[in-house]
């Protein structure tokens, strides 16, 4: 017996010309899921893009509201000084310090506005 047996031999082979076959039933398979899943896909994307829209008209109109609230305060508090500043009692007082006297006749000038045309 010899010790040195071959078991196998290995032989190249050139298969760059063979191509596979399509197999339609997979094919088929795929465009079905694809069918399946693409409408909920979309339904989601569609449902995220409103949401996120929702959100951010939230937060807009949370600021405009904080904003009123702002503007009434500020429009209070110019109001309130606004009777304390046009008071008769201020006037007199503001009169005095100047040493302000009531009009003599002739002193007050009256401006009439005559209509354009």
């Amino acid at each position: 017996m010899s010790s040195s047996a071959v078991y196998a031999e290995f032989k190249r082979v050139d298969n760059a010309k063979v191509s596979r076959e399509r197999d339609g039933r997979r094919g088929r398979e795929l465009s079905v899921l694809l069918a399946a899943v693409l409408p909920v896909a979309a339904a989601l994307v569609a449902y995220t893009g409103f949401h996120l829209q929702t959100v951010q008209t939230g937060y807009e109109i949370e600021r405009s509201r904080k904003q009123v609230a702002e503007l009434q305060e500020q429009q209070r508090k110019l109001e309130i000084r606004l009777a304390a500043d046009t008071s008769p009692a201020r006037s007199e007082a503001f009169a005095r310090r100047g040493d302000l006297a009531p009009a003599r006749p002739g002193q007050t000038l009256y401006v009439t506005r005559e209509p354009v045309r």
